[in-house]
């Protein structure tokens, strides 16, 4: 007789997309604080571990089919990614830079594929799980910039990952990085933490739930506010407010937490975090008053950058020429000699057909989440999976492509979403062969049964009553 898998076991595609993510926030402390990853391969291995780890999950089994979610992503994603490939090929006739098309092709090709095929291998992940862990990493990360914020700029904690480059610093104090590699990481991780926030109070059921869920949010702003940036607060702000108005689902949501969030700020008024939160806001308001640029300018400025490198170079002018990589490799430094915003520059690398295909796989992980939201089994699940969509749409428009964090975050958030979509009540669950004695049918289904997940809303919990694929032996 075979050895008995058991169904309690935590499957390894689960613990592969945690170590992941782990390392999306700890790749940039490793290349700024360890002296083996600062230079030569070590540093260029630890750039790209996530990606690394990510892709072992495609040595894992897979655990269900796909639903039709998935098959929405996969239809939209074959032909834009064929549209970039096309459209990166021409342009490289023009021009043309290895660092750099590795760079675009990694955040708009290869990591959308690699999501794609993992959805199937997470089937049945515990959502909360994800949440509660990108939480505390926003937690710690809002901790530690508070920290930086009042450190010297020239403090061991504060250096980038490129120590050539000067640490930014504000009147009010230093521009936090976390420990990310550069102030960009801080705002990412406060769009992060308000989506774990949104989902952890989308799925909570206990008080104390939804306590670690306004703490999370309230961390999330403090990131953003360390970062001294006005990008991540208004992405913030357009999440939660999208969230609430898209749907009442979002609002239900909230107003079950309403009073647990009243005592939340009391409590932090009474702790004194309100006074930090004042001081990191100064330093905003200093930075936003000097800024030269209006909010429609930031917002929508790229809109018309767009259509202008479009009538330029409707083709493109160099395939990865425009990543802040090759300017690296070319000059030594990470500035742009033109533009800065995301549309434009993917016109620039891959021309118009090249920028028809990204847009198409991002509507592709959009309309999954929309039916998955269609087939959800409860309130807390449709907001669970509204609050993805609101964080993934200002990711798409301003940062994937071109920020290696970003990217890497998108990819992994939707794979997990949509794997802990995958499990659908009454659907044959494609889990693990449990091979067992005859006559202990029922142990195992008791076994399987332990599986669902006890915070409340998880996304298709399994239960003992499912059909459960047992191999008698």
């Amino acid at each position: 007789m075979r050895k008995s898998v058991p169904a309690s076991a935590v499957p390894k595609a689960w613990l592969v997309l945690i170590a992941a993510l782990t390392m999306i926030v700890f790749e940039g402390a490793f290349r700024k604080w360890v002296p083996p990853f600062q230079e030569g391969i070590g540093k260029y291995m630890m750039y790209f571990s996530k990606d690394i780890i990510f892709a072992m999950i495609l040595f894992l089994p897979v655990r269900s089919a796909p639903m039709v979610a998935l098959k929405v992503f996969q239809k939209w994603l074959w032909p834009g990614c064929a549209l970039m490939v096309i459209g990166a090929f021409l342009s490289s006739l023009h021009g043309f830079s290895l660092a750099g098309a590795m760079l675009t092709a990694r955040a708009c090709i290869v990591l959308p594929i690699l999501a794609l095929l993992a959805v199937p291998r997470l089937a049945g992940l515990p959502l909360h799980r994800v949440a509660l862990l990108l939480a505390a990493f926003t937690i710690l990360n809002f901790a530690l910039g508070v920290e930086q914020n009042r450190l010297a700029s020239d403090n061991i904690l504060n250096r980038y990952s490129d120590a050539n480059i000067e640490v930014v610093t504000e009147d009010t104090g230093v521009r936090a990085t976390g420990t990310f590699s550069y102030i960009t990481g801080m705002s990412i991780i406060c769009a992060v933490g308000i989506w774990a926030g949104m989902v952890l109070m989308s799925l909570a059921v206990k008080q104390w739930q939804r306590i670690g869920a306004w703490v999370t949010l309230a961390a999330s702003f403090g990131c953003g506010l360390a970062s001294i940036s006005r990008a991540p607060i208004v992405i913030g702000v357009a999440m939660i407010g999208g969230w609430l108005t898209a749907s009442k689902d979002g609002l239900s949501v909230l107003a079950r937490g309403l009073v647990i969030g009243t005592c939340c700020l009391v409590a932090a008024m009474a702790l004194g975090l309100s006074t930090t939160f004042a001081e990191l806001g100064q330093g905003l308001m200093q930075r936003s008053d000097r800024a030269g640029d209006s909010f429609s300018d930031r917002a929508f400025g790229q809109l018309d950058e767009m259509v202008t490198a479009i009538q330029e170079a409707p083709l493109g002018e160099g395939f990865g020429t425009h990543q802040a990589a090759a300017y690296y490799v070319s000059n030594g430094n990470v500035e742009l000699s033109r533009i800065e915003s995301q549309l434009p520059r993917m016109v620039l690398e891959t021309g118009f057909l090249g920028l028809i295909g990204y847009l198409m796989v991002c509507a592709g992980g959009i309309l999954a989440l929309q039916k998955a939201k269609r087939e959800a089994p409860s309130s807390g699940t449709r907001a669970a999976l509204l609050a993805t969509q609101m964080f993934l749409l200002p990711m798409f428009y301003a940062l994937v492509i071109f920020d290696h964090t970003a990217s890497a975050f998108v990819w992994m958030i939707l794979a997990a979403v949509l794997g802990a979509a995958e499990m659908q009540p009454n659907q044959k669950l494609k889990i693990e062969t449990l091979k067992v004695e005859k006559g202990n049918e029922q142990e195992a289904a008791k076994q399987f049964g332990r599986r669902t997940p006890k915070f409340g809303r998880a996304i298709y919990p399994a239960t003992a009553t499912q059909s459960v694929g047992i191999t008698k032996t």
